[in-house]
């Protein structure tokens, strides 16, 4: 009897030790998970763009590659800054560079063949100073719906376009420009053919 009675003390302090072990674990573990959403939540628009995986997290659909688009030229203009004025912000040359490469995985091997790399980032350059000249701001893009976006073929080929409704801004007032996005299938990926601005009547 008197085992008995001492066997059941000890259990009752290994079960206790179990579960506390198991409730330290668990609360290292949501801290661990705060931590990392933290980290992800600090990290700059800019920087998930530079690390943003272009194979493995490639866009599905046209408006999803178009979004993308979007993102990559609002961090361009804004950067990290985000609606704040465009002079208290500058992305610096290396991140630029990163940026610009990692976008052309967004173009179609047609307009990639006619905007070489190294034209394409001095144009880029060019484009944010005047952009800063004339004090204006990226301020947001509207995109349609799914169901908004056009297919077709042409010659066979499978094609999309949509619209896109970008939002300008300076210090004192709003405005709006409207582009047109043309996609092409190659393989089993969306890629841009061409964007250009049209007057929405």
């Amino acid at each position: 009897m008197s085992n008995n009675k001492n066997k059941s003390p000890i259990k009752t302090i290994a079960l206790a030790m179990f579960f506390v072990a198991i409730f330290l674990l668990y609360f290292n573990y949501i801290n661990n998970q705060k931590g990392n959403m933290k980290v992800e939540r600090t990290r700059s628009e800019v920087d998930k763009l530079c690390e943003y995986d272009m194979v493995g997290d490639y866009p599905k659909t046209p408006r999803d590659v178009v979004k993308l688009h979007c993102r990559f030229f609002k961090a361009f203009y804004i950067g990290d800054a985000d609606d704040k004025a465009l002079e208290n912000y500058e992305i610096d040359d290396e991140k630029l560079a990163i940026l610009n490469h990692q976008i052309r995985s967004l173009y179609s091997s047609e307009l990639l063949g006619i905007n070489l790399e190294k034209d394409s980032l001095i144009n880029l350059k060019n484009s944010i100073e005047n952009m800063k000249k004339e004090g204006y701001s990226y301020k947001n893009y509207v995109l349609p719906e799914h169901s908004q976006v056009t297919y077709y073929k042409q010659n066979g080929v499978e094609m999309a376009s949509l619209d896109v409704e970008v939002v300008l801004g300076t210090n004192e007032k709003r405005g709006y420009i409207y582009e047109r996005y043309v996609l092409v299938k190659e393989g089993e990926q969306w890629k841009i053919l061409g964007w250009g601005e049209y007057s929405k009547q």
